[in-house]
This record gives C-alpha cells, sequence and structure tokens, in this order.
C-alpha cells in the first residue's frame, strides 16, 4: 500500500515537473536567441561614455556587458541608486524586456570600466522590479 501512494504521489508530481522543465527550456532557447540578435554588431558605442560589448546567457540571466569610461564610472559609483533607477526604468518601459521578465528570465547590467575591466556595477532586475506577478 505504501508503495501504490508513493506511485501515486509521483505521477500526480512527474507532469508539472516536467512542464516547468520545459518552460525552463524555452525560456533558455529564446534568451540565447536574444543575446544572438542583440550582439550583432558588438562593440558598440552607447554614447561617448558607454560602449556594449554585447549579451550572454546564464541560466535564466540575459546579461548585457557595457564598458564604460574611467570617468563615468566614477559617477556609477557615486550614484548607484540613480544609475539602478534610470536602468529599472528603462527595462520597465520596454516591451520585449517586459516579455522576457513575465516568463521567468532576470535582466542583468554587467558594468566595468574600459580597458581597464575593473568592475563598476551589477544591475538585476525581476519581473517584481516591474510590478509583474
Amino acid at each position: 500500500m505504501p508503495r501504490l501512494i508513493a506511485l501515486l504521489a509521483l505521477a500526480t508530481v512527474l507532469p508539472a515537473v516536467q512542464a516547468a522543465s520545459l518552460q525552463e527550456h524555452e525560456l533558455t532557447r529564446t534568451l540565447e536567441q536574444v543575446a544572438k540578435e542583440s550582439s550583432a554588431g558588438t562593440p558598440r558605442a552607447i554614447n561617448e561614455d558607454i560602449l556594449d560589448q554585447g549579451y550572454t546567457v546564464e541560466g535564466n540571466e540575459l546579461v548585457n556587458h557595457l564598458s564604460v569610461r574611467a570617468a563615468h564610472a566614477e559617477q556609477m559609483r557615486s550614484n548607484p541608486a540613480t544609475v539602478r533607477n534610470q536602468l529599472g526604468a528603462s527595462v520597465c518601459r520596454n516591451q520585449g524586456y517586459l516579455r522576457l521578465l513575465a516568463q521567468g528570465a532576470v535582466l542583468r547590467y554587467q558594468f566595468s570600466e574600459y580597458k581597464s575591466n575593473q568592475p563598476v556595477a551589477t544591475e538585476r532586475f525581476a519581473k517584481a522590479d516591474c510590478g509583474l506577478q
């Protein structure tokens, strides 16, 4: 009898596990496609202070690698809340990013100093950051 109960419990849990695994696989595939398309033409200047080095995928995170000039890096280090607020506003206005977040993706901005590659800032955004459930 305990074996039967265990088998029944497994039979009810297995489809949910398979569905979650399929969703994760689809999200990874989508993120890899977005990273590939978004990295075309990189490195590219966003402005005189920021160079977009392209995108990668790590698990459920779409990572945007950005290099900044030393003077801009100092401004970012001095004003981390402003950096986060500006990035968050940009992410939450972008319909493509909102779709990815709704699917369970996390968007990560990885800033480093141009040439020295010293870390400057890392910011992550998940669906809760944009008020999504």
